[in-house]
């Protein structure tokens, strides 16, 4: 169960975090990292949200992950607006701890969220500073029984190897061999590309791949997976811990300087049905339990 916590009154500001190596700041709403920049070097890892392309830098993702039928919900019959990724990402969080090198914030049900979400909830997030990364850590505790699913949906910057660096230029790296489909999205309803990796661990990255929607891969052995240079010595590792989906985006059709990697529970589709406790994908969780949800992000 999660322990009452004492408030902190940040009054909205950014949040900084650092380690003799790294700085990050965190911003109240949606608790959401803006900025993780390695210090000796001053490469900044985290897309800079140009509004031009994507304003969002690194949200989280619940009570979904993405879209549903006409942006609704229904329990017990009843409908509910929901938006793209849930409510959270747009949501003032609080913070109720912080040291120098972590900090933890929560969201509960309010007035706004029951008229989105009708469940009684608390989400605490927690970010932890390591020395070449980051730790985020959810737990989502039940007030009542309730229905969700949830993500990380982290944006890394192209430009850590230099500045306008192709994506063309990066690869992923799989810690194991994998052979996997491809669902993207057309028109909000899920493609199948068969084998869109065949026995591999390594996926080419270009546009006119990310061009289709985002690369959503289900049931994968790998743990870790890595996004590498090949003109260059920076990059990123994720481990996805009990996460069981993996999710590649960037802005199409405009080029952004970004590759999205997130770990998430599931990516659901408009085909689902509006009914929550009827859509395949969701979590269903137990009036007084909780629910933990871990992945790492290390910076090279």
């Amino acid at each position: 169960m999660i322990s009452k916590h004492c408030f902190i009154n940040i009054g909205g500001l950014m949040i900084t975090l650092q380690n003799e190596n790294l700085i990050m700041q965190i911003h109240p709403l949606g608790a959401e990292p803006q900025s993780l920049i390695v210090k000796e070097t001053g490469i900044e890892y985290l897309w800079d949200g140009n509004k031009e392309y994507w304003f969002r830098h690194a949200p989280l993702l619940f009570p979904m992950t993405g879209p549903t039928k006409e942006n609704k919900i229904a329990v017990n019959g009843n409908e509910y607006t929901m938006p793209n990724n849930g409510f959270a990402r747009d949501t003032e969080f609080t913070l109720v701890n912080k040291t120098s090198n972590q900090a933890t914030f929560m969201l509960e049900e309010n007035e706004a969220s029951l008229k989105n979400y009708p469940y009684r909830f608390s989400l605490l997030v927690t970010y932890t500073l390591l020395e070449d990364g980051y730790q985020a850590k959810a737990e989502i505790f039940a007030k009542e029984d309730l229905y969700f699913t949830f993500g990380w949906h982290p944006a890394f910057s192209l430009n850590i190897n230099g500045e306008d660096t192709p994506l063309e230029a990066y690869h992923i790296e799989f810690d194991e061999c994998e052979t996997a489909d491809r669902k993207y999205p057309i028109e909000g309803v899920f493609a199948t590309e068969k084998h869109f990796l065949d026995n591999t661990k390594v996926l080419k990255l270009s546009r006119k791949e990310t061009d289709k929607g985002p690369i959503v891969l289900n049931g994968l052995k790998s743990k870790t997976v890595s996004l590498v240079c090949d003109t260059g010595d920076h990059g990123v590792k994720v481990e996805r811990g009990n996460l069981d989906t993996l999710v590649f985006w960037t802005c199409a059709p405009k080029q952004a300087q970004y590759l999205c990697i997130e770990p998430m529970h599931s990516f659901g589709d408009t085909t689902r049905p509006l009914e929550l406790k009827d859509m395949k994908e969701v979590l269903f969780l137990e009036q007084g339990l909780s629910k933990t949800f871990n992945s790492t992000f290390f910076v090279f």
